[in-house]
């Protein structure tokens, strides 16, 4: 139950996300700042040893999640180009075919570049997203077949090792590509970033001061705040391909598809 209830969470927009997890930080700081330490003792702002062990494990772990996200960015950055190359190499190969299976062929790969356009701005949880995955894989029997039977009338007989090996290297393009966008970190750590960051808050507000310099403290713990959510924000948006701030460009894609409408004329 929990795990589905941190699956709907990460299903927010980053900001949300954020302003929420902020939201918690500054209520278990009040509600920390309710139990402070005993005002006779010798120094109210000593942190334990296991206060400052969760602080560094949450500084830990909240680098740890930001560095596994960005990796996933820059993989799925990769998954696009390394599409669209696929793409273009077995467009340059069947470009040497004779007609009409080299028209054939240029102009279903000119439908299907335009396809994993669509498919790169439509969300995950979007009722079209299934049928457009049917539809790119369709796509790939199409030019299967197309190959297939430029190989059985003996066209252009030189290339067609080339040919075979450009249309494995667009559907195996297309599913590292699917399998890398549907990979996020994992929920239950994002679970435990929540906690150790709730649990850190309320041991800053447990640590703070008497109420004659509690004005003192809200600069700190609202910048401390702030910062925390700005990294869990960026964070959770960079898990988020099809919405956000943090978009991969499909410019390569673009550029294959204009180059591909150049050859079908």
């Amino acid at each position: 139950m929990v795990v589905r209830m941190m699956e709907n969470f990460l299903e927010l927009d980053a900001w949300l996300s954020a302003l929420i997890f902020a939201g918690l930080m500054v209520l278990t700081y009040v509600v920390g700042a309710r139990f402070r330490r005993d005002k006779n003792a010798e120094d109210p702002n000593t942190s334990t040893r296991t206060e400052d062990a969760a602080l560094a494990l949450f500084g830990l772990l909240l680098a740890f999640s930001f560095s596994g996200a960005a990796d996933r960015y820059s993989s799925r950055k990769a998954h696009v180009l390394n599409d669209a190359i696929a793409i273009g190499d077995f467009a340059t190969t069947s470009a040497m075919l004779k007609n009409p299976e080299r028209k054939e062929i240029l102009t279903e790969l000119s439908h299907y570049a335009e396809q994993r356009l669509r498919f790169a701005h439509t969300r995950f949880d979007n009722e079209t997203m299934q049928p457009l995955i049917d539809e790119g894989r369709a796509s790939h029997s199409r030019m299967a077949e197309l190959v297939h039977r430029a190989i059985r009338t003996n066209n252009t007989p030189s290339i067609h090792p080339p040919l075979m090996n450009g249309l494995n290297g667009v559907t195996k393009a297309h599913d590292e590509r699917l399998y890398t966008v549907r990979s996020q970190v994992p929920v239950t750590i994002i679970l435990m970033l929540i906690i150790l960051g709730v649990f850190t808050s309320f041991t800053m507000g447990r640590l703070s001061r008497r109420q004659k310099t509690a004005i003192q403290e809200v600069p700190k713990i609202t910048t401390y705040i702030l910062l925390i959510s700005l990294v869990f924000a960026v964070t959770i948006d960079l898990q988020q391909p099809r919405r956000g701030i943090m978009r991969v460009s499909q410019a390569p894609m673009e550029d294959t598809l204009a180059s591909l409408r150049q050859m079908v004329k």
